[in-house]
């Protein structure tokens, strides 16, 4: 059990700081582009250029949260960090009325990318595993 909960714990960081790497990444070519013809319909309550900016600050914080994580610092930010893009990944892309899939193949993708959302968010549980266990 306890090789488990240390390869999610592992998986948990690496999701975190590469899916907060891409976040930001894609925002920062979109902005240093300045680029007006993106669409980002999945991610709710926010349009035009807000959303590059809220993009880059989450990118930014899962990178942030991953590391200080790793460093056994402010644990409870990957928590917050999993859970809320496991919930936001949802939330855009199925539930929301305003995304729709252009294919079986996209909704395929994102099913499995909402999966590795909620497999890190399990895994930023296990940073609470008993230490006692642990040994």
């Amino acid at each position: 059990m306890k090789l488990l909960a240390m390869l999610l714990r592992f998986y948990s960081y690496l999701f975190s700081l590469l899916f907060g790497l891409f976040l930001a990444g894609i925002a920062t070519v979109i902005l240093i582009s300045g680029a007006k013809n993106y669409r980002f319909d999945m991610v709710p309550w926010m349009k035009g250029d807000t959303v590059l900016y809220v993009l880059l600050g989450a990118g930014l914080a899962g990178a942030l949260a991953a590391v200080l994580a790793l460093a056994g610092k402010w644990k409870p930010l990957l928590v917050a960090f999993t859970f809320l893009s496991f919930a936001l990944l949802v939330y855009g892309f199925f539930v929301s009325p305003v995304y729709r899939f252009y294919g079986a193949d996209q909704a395929k993708a994102v099913a499995w990318l909402s999966l590795a959302a909620l497999g890190a968010f399990v895994g930023s549980l296990m940073q609470y595993y008993p230490a006692q266990r642990r040994r």
